[in-house]
Parts: structure tokens; C-alpha cells; sequence
């Protein structure tokens, strides 16, 4: 077992109870930087933290490089390297301000836990991510089963996350009191639904064609009807199971509570699309598809903010940036495109401009 220091768990436990307090950071946060200090902590075996010098800095890069992801044994992520020596850097900035602690660690020190520049730029890349077409989804949604009631909802879940492209951690927090079907849209209420740093916002449903509307329509209408949900009810409740005839435990249907973690639905999402013979996408590639199903349907600037808007974004530039990535032939396409037309007329740019 691991030495720990039990000067470094108080330093460590004071410094996640300012990370929450004040600076208000999720949980979700805190546990990431609690990891990233467990790490840290751990290669130390037991040393103080006090005991930090460029070096040990230097050292522990090299050590995070060597390190392989345990499920799958490959190298771990630029990502995810960064990010463990970001939680480490802004630690040990705090701690340069700490009594104790201040005489023995620079910030200059701290700056050795700097992720390299390069993997940083590969790391904030925008380049084109496979995610699934406008059209498969459709493909996959009008041949999902739908013969029970958990299959229904499973249906009705891929659907929702492309109409509203919302996140999978949002979608399982929803109520049904959230949906307003007069309207074809959703309150996101951040006091009460998981959104992203606690904001609050109304989706319209993005127009991927009525079996999508009507799969989601027809799940609340069987929530309200044969299983008597309310307003306050979770609008994708978690499975009931238990003890079947056979005495072996079996799913039984639905109960009048949410999931308590994202990851099943992100697992009903990736088997979706994986029954239909295309790859298990994970719903992080929702805004991918939503991004270019804009390409179809918008023509004017005010167009393209009003979609940006719906997906919770307060800036244009944030869905180019993060989601309008366009694929290499498409961007070779239209490169000939542009040497075969040639240039745009004063028209031609007063049209676009309007």
C-alpha cells in the first residue's frame, strides 16, 4: 500500500474545500483535480509536498508519460496528461500562497508543470471528428425496436439527444414538466437539470424530421397514460429489475426514478448505433451531426446564431470553433470549388452579407 503524508491530505482536503467554496467549481471538478493530486501524491510515496523543486516537476512529467490507461493499456491521452498537470499547476500556486508553505515553493517552480506547447495545440485541435450523419440517425431511429417499454425508452432517449442536442448527463436530470410539447422544446433549468456549468436555457427541437418528434411525443404520452408520471417525474427513468419466475433477476420495467450516472445512457447510445452496423459513436458526437445538419438548413448570419443559441452556446464562434470542423474531402471538394469559380461578384457578396 502507498504511503501518504498526513500533512499533504490536510493541505489537499483545505485546498478542495477553497476550490468549491470559492470558486465555486461542480463536483465533477473537484473530483477531477482530487484525482490529479491523488496521482501526484501517490508518486511521491510519502514525501511532503513542501519537498517540490523542478526536477521532481520534471520527473513526474516523464512519470504521467509512461503511464497506460488501464482498460485499454494504451499510452494515456494528451488530454488527459494536460489536464492532470493543469490540476497540479494551479495547486501548487495556491499552496505558494499558503503559510508553510509559501518559503518552500515558487510559482516559478510551478511552472515546470507547463503541458509542452505541442501536445497542447493537439490537444485544443479542431479537426474533423467522425460522428454519425443526419441520415443515419434517421436510419437508426425508424429500426430501433421499440416492442417494450425499455425499449421505447431507449428510442425515445437517442431521439431527444439529437432533437435538443443535449448532453447525456442533462437528458437523464430532465423531468417531463421540462418539456413543452406545445412548443416543440425544452427548459433547461440549471437549479434543477445537470446543464453545463449550471446554466439555464429553452431548446427548440432542431429539425431532424417527424419519426424523431413523433418517438418523443409518443414516450410522454405513454409516460402520462400507462404509467401515470407526473410533471416531477424523471423523463427517462431508470430500469426496474428484479427476481423473475425463473428466480433469476430479469428487467421488469421502468422505475419512477432517474439514472444516477450518465454512463447508461451513453451505453444505449453507443449500442444503437452499433445494432445498425455503424460505429459505437459516443454522444459527445451529437453537436458534430447537429453542426452539420445546420449546413441544410441555414442561410443568413441571424440563422446561424439562432442555431448556435438553441444548442446553449452564447457565441457564434464557439459551434464554428468546437463543432463546424469540415471533413478533409468535403474541404477538398470545395477548394476546387472555389478555384473553378472563381472569384465572387459585388452582387454575389452583397447577397451573402444580407
Amino acid at each position: 500500500m502507498a504511503k501518504r503524508n498526513k500533512d499533504n491530505l490536510r493541505i489537499k482536503r483545505k485546498y478542495l474545500v477553497w476550490r468549491k467554496d470559492a470558486q465555486g467549481v461542480s463536483e465533477a471538478t473537484i473530483d477531477k483535480t482530487a484525482a490529479a493530486i491523488s496521482l501526484y501524491d501517490g508518486w511521491l510515496a510519502g514525501k511532503d509536498f513542501r519537498a517540490f523543486h523542478s526536477e521532481r516537476a520534471r520527473a513526474f512529467k516523464r512519470y504521467l508519460a509512461g503511464l497506460r490507461n488501464e482498460r485499454t493499456g494504451a499510452p494515456l491521452s494528451a488530454a488527459t496528461i494536460n489536464g492532470t498537470l493543469r490540476e497540479l499547476k494551479g495547486f501548487f500556486y495556491w499552496l505558494a500562497d499558503q503559510p508553510g508553505y509559501k518559503s518552500k515553493i515558487s510559482r516559478a517552480i510551478a511552472d515546470y508543470l507547463t503541458p509542452d506547447k505541442k501536445s497542447e495545440n493537439a490537444r485544443r485541435g479542431s479537426l474533423w471528428k467522425p460522428h454519425p450523419s443526419p441520415d443515419q440517425v434517421r436510419h437508426i431511429i425508424a429500426n430501433m425496436s421499440q416492442g417494450t417499454v425499455i425499449e421505447r425508452r431507449n428510442r425515445a432517449l437517442v431521439a431527444f439527444l439529437f432533437l435538443t442536442c443535449s448532453r447525456e448527463g442533462a437528458a437523464i436530470t430532465l423531468r417531463l414538466g421540462h418539456v413543452d410539447l406545445a412548443h416543440n422544446c425544452v427548459h433547461f433549468d440549471g437549479r434543477q437539470v445537470d446543464t453545463k456549468f449550471g446554466k439555464t436555457f429553452t431548446t427548440a427541437f432542431y429539425p431532424f424530421g417527424e419519426e424523431l418528434e413523433r418517438c418523443v411525443f409518443n414516450w410522454l404520452e405513454e409516460l402520462k397514460r400507462d404509467h401515470l408520471f407526473a410533471s416531477s417525474d424523471p423523463l427517462f427513468p431508470k430500469t426496474l429489475v428484479g427476481v423473475g419466475a425463473s428466480r433469476k433477476f430479469e428487467v421488469m420495467g421502468i422505475l419512477r426514478e432517474p439514472w444516477a450516472s450518465p454512463s447508461s445512457a451513453a451505453k444505449i447510445f453507443k449500442q444503437a448505433f452499433a445494432d445498425a452496423g455503424l460505429p459505437p459513436f459516443s454522444p459527445h458526437r451529437v453537436r458534430d451531426t447537429v453542426a452539420e445538419l445546420a449546413k441544410d438548413h441555414c442561410r443568413t448570419p441571424e440563422d446561424y446564431k439562432a442555431w448556435s443559441q438553441n444548442m446553449g452556446h452564447e457565441d457564434v464562434l464557439t459551434t464554428f470553433r468546437s463543432h463546424g470542423s469540415v471533413a478533409p474531402g468535403r474541404q477538398t471538394e470545395l477548394m476546387q470549388r472555389f478555384r473553378d469559380r472563381g472569384r465572387c461578384t459585388d452582387d454575389e457578396g452583397s447577397d451573402i452579407i444580407e
